[in-house]
């Protein structure tokens, strides 16, 4: 199902979509100490559900006002809607440090690359320079950041994957059963880009993703997460989570197919410059001003900016429908985008909303506004 529509259905449940294609480790070695990967970094949508039942992605400290992610885990993401958790190591007794986000940027390559068994998922997609940066608002103290890799692992190289996603796959009958609440390390080796792609239809992009493999594989909730290479002077970021097997339509931990990491080595001067431009950062939401009276307009106004304000802004209306079976949804309403919508006769009534998106060199938000 296309993206925006899923999120247009889910905006009347009151339901946060995360951006994530790919997959927590199933299998795998449980890290309950939070001294084992203090620059772990989870990514959860903001709220009052347990924080286990909140993650959406990974993350790894890199500089004290930096983490990187991967790009599918932020891109059209409102980041007003995200928490960031520094050394949650079990999700529901110890969510770690919060740390306040001053703005994200994604990589300005990221793109996806369609799954053969599913050409049109966004879910099984696997993706191309699949990296993001999350600028906090202020340096962490007390933890020491994992190191960008300067050179991409050999083939053979042992690396460790870490992630709080699903343990195995989604049971429908008993869905909370698979949440991943301990952190999770798989142990993997790095493998060929000819041998990865394959056995994951040939869409790996080797110029900018590393795979590894092992008896341990990622799962859905992993994404973002670090691939980390032990040396003689400590850990150093050698891959981010990006996608697996389910790229050719297999499920979290079958056949042990391998995963694809962004190549951070490959990437490491975008993730490590001074001065990363940001995409969009609102104080607030986009909101509806006018009258809703019949042959009267509304308006799409939109929020405060934090730093430098949107290059662009484009704008998509949608109405309420209620299904056959009581379920209420909203649908783009066809041709309505700008910034003012005429109320119509077939809109008398109806309550309408307005999905803003914004865009910078650093990357692209959205954000919906209240239904009115």
């Amino acid at each position: 199902m296309h993206r925006r529509t899923c999120v247009l259905l889910a905006v009347t449940a009151g339901v946060l979509l995360g951006a994530a294609p790919a997959f927590a480790v199933s299998g795998g070695t449980q890290l309950p100490d939070q001294s084992a990967a203090p620059w772990m970094v989870t990514i959860a949508s903001a709220g009052d559900r347990p924080l286990e039942q909140r993650e959406l992605c990974g993350g790894v400290l890199i500089a004290p006002d930096r983490v990187a992610t991967a790009g599918h885990c932020l891109d059209h993401g409102d980041p007003t809607h995200w928490e960031v958790h520094l050394g949650a190591s079990v999700l529901s007794t110890n969510p770690g440090t919060v740390l306040p986000i001053r703005g994200v940027a994604i990589h300005p390559g990221y793109r996806l690359i369609p799954s053969p068994s599913d050409p049109n998922s966004f879910e099984k997609s696997a993706v191309a320079n699949d990296v993001a940066i999350i600028a906090l608002a202020r340096p962490v103290s007390g933890v020491q950041p994992v190191r960008v890799a300067e050179n991409p692992p050999a083939e053979g190289t042992a690396v460790h994957a870490y992630g709080h996603g699903r343990t195995k796959a989604t049971d429908p009958a008993d869905p909370l059963s698979s949440i991943g609440d301990v952190l999770r390390r798989a142990d993997l080796s790095v493998i060929s880009d000819q041998r990865c792609g394959a056995q994951l239809g040939g869409v790996v992009d080797g110029g900018s993703v590393v795979c590894a493999q092992g008896k341990d594989t990622i799962c859905a909730g992993d994404s973002g997460g670090p691939l980390v290479r032990d040396t003689a002077t400590g850990p150093e970021l050698v891959g981010i989570t990006s996608f697996g097997g389910e790229v050719v339509g297999k499920q979290c931990g079958q056949d042990r197919y391998p995963g694809g990491f962004a190549d951070t080595a490959a990437l490491r001067s975008w993730l490590t410059q001074p001065d990363p431009v940001l995409a969009p950062m609102p104080v607030g939401k986009p909101t509806i001003t006018g009258s809703r009276a019949v042959g009267d307009t509304v308006r799409c106004e939109q929020p405060r900016w934090a730093g430098k304000a949107p290059d662009s802004v484009a704008y998509e209306w949608a109405r309420q429908q209620t299904g056959s079976d009581g379920f209420v949804f909203y649908t783009t309403i066809k041709g309505a985008t700008a910034p003012r919508l005429a109320i119509t006769p077939d809109l008398d009534g109806v309550p309408v909303l307005c999905v803003q998106t914004a865009s910078t060199a650093g990357g692209t938000i959205e954000q919906y506004t209240a239904p009115r």
